[in-house]
């Protein structure tokens, strides 16, 4: 299990330009985003991810796909709705969604999906078996 607020230390520990992090998320393309995302989080090609409920007699997991492929998709399906998210920083905040928000958003609903197991969709990882990590 992840420590609270780990998602802060992940962007902490990232290398992350601090200077970047304090620009406006505009200003940058979406495909430098998830590079910058992407370098918040360990490559893991021997990890796998599953959805929680899949579980199945023998407490395995169905196996949905590779570690490293779910969290492409994860950050795609973010950054397609970057819209939303910057018109909802803008609401809370008054202010432009910076980068280091963006990225730290993205860190946290990534640990949320894996985390909360009330929620639709939640996921757990494991090994090429099904065997939860």
């Amino acid at each position: 299990m992840r420590r609270h607020n780990q998602h802060i230390m992940e962007l902490s520990d990232s290398n992350l330009s601090k200077e970047d992090l304090t620009k406006p998320a505009i200003n940058f393309d979406k495909s430098e985003i998830k590079k910058m995302i992407k370098k918040t989080q360990n490559s893991h090609n021997e990890l796998y991810v599953a959805k929680f409920d899949s579980q199945d007699s023998d407490e395995t997991f169905a196996v949905s796909q590779n570690y490293n492929d779910f969290l492409d998709d994860f950050i795609d399906n973010y950054l397609n709705d970057f819209k939303s998210i910057h018109r909802t920083a803008e609401l809370h905040f008054h202010q432009e969604m910076t980068l280091g928000y963006c990225i730290d958003e993205c860190i946290a609903l990534l640990h949320r999906k894996f985390e909360n197991h009330q929620d639709k969709d939640s996921m757990v990882t494991v090994d090429q078996k099904g065997n939860m990590v």
